[in-house]
């Protein structure tokens, strides 16, 4: 037994770095296999290659879309929760009742506070007068 380990630590030794698992690499044939995926992903671009740029952009879609869809199914409890919670929000929104007079002025300030918000997006790329960026930081 002794002697099969032996052998067997020999084998290892002798082998070289770029075999592993019976796979044998040539380092150079790497590089020129790393060089033209660059290459092609390089000249895949909108105004070159529209068909396979939006071939590819679709693909991605789907693959977000699907690992998205999965992170859901695997949170259901809290994707009800919400699903009821907005339920119960529209509800309120829709009933006639004495409670509207707090849905308007609710409605009002999302409203409002929706609008300083948009301004501050535009704003921060480069849109409007500045003058409600001032406003924002009084």
């Amino acid at each position: 037994m002794a002697e099969n380990g032996k052998n067997c630590d020999q084998r290892r030794v002798a082998m070289n770095k770029e075999q592993h698992n019976g796979n044998f690499t040539d380092p150079s044939s790497m590089n020129e296999k790393k060089r033209r995926d660059r290459e092609e992903r390089q000249n895949i671009v909108l105004w070159r290659q529209p068909l396979i740029t939006l071939q590819y952009f679709f693909l991605e879609i789907l693959l977000i879309l699907k690992e998205w869809t999965s992170k859901l199914w695997h949170r259901q409890s809290i994707v009800v929760s919400f699903l009821l919670l907005l339920a119960v929000l529209i509800a309120t929104y829709y009933v006639e009742g004495a409670h509207q007079q707090y849905v308007q002025r609710i409605e009002k300030q999302f409203l409002l506070y929706a609008y300083w918000i948009g301004l501050g997006i535009l704003s921060s790329v480069g849109l409007g007068t500045g003058l409600h960026t001032f406003l924002l930081y009084l």
